[in-house]
């Protein structure tokens, strides 16, 4: 997977749909500074994208706040929850908010 995300002729939504996958990996192992990385940096390649609602999303933020990231924690559920303009799911993320204050 590592070898993949770094492929050129992989687009932007496969990279990071490749770093989510990573997120999620590192996660069932406890390497919550790895899940964190992954999970930014695949939100981070899509950051001017729509994309649709996944419940990997809560994942990401719940490993940021494992993680002790707040400061992503708190970036991310925001930039997701506003997402709902075009995308209702998102809206499901708005009970992390207390977790992140």
């Amino acid at each position: 997977m590592n070898l993949a995300i770094k492929q050129p002729n992989f687009s932007k939504e496969e990279k990071s749909s490749g770093f989510i996958y990573l997120g999620i990996l590192y996660s069932k192992i406890k390497e919550y500074k790895l899940t964190s990385d992954c999970y930014h940096q695949g939100l981070e390649l899509m950051i001017n994208e729509n994309f649709k609602y996944h419940n990997n999303f809560k994942q990401a933020i719940e490993a940021f706040i494992i993680n002790e990231d707040i400061e992503r924690a708190k970036f991310w559920l925001t930039n997701l929850i506003q997402r709902q303009s075009y995308d209702k799911k998102f809206k499901k993320l708005a009970v992390l908010e207390k977790k992140v204050q």
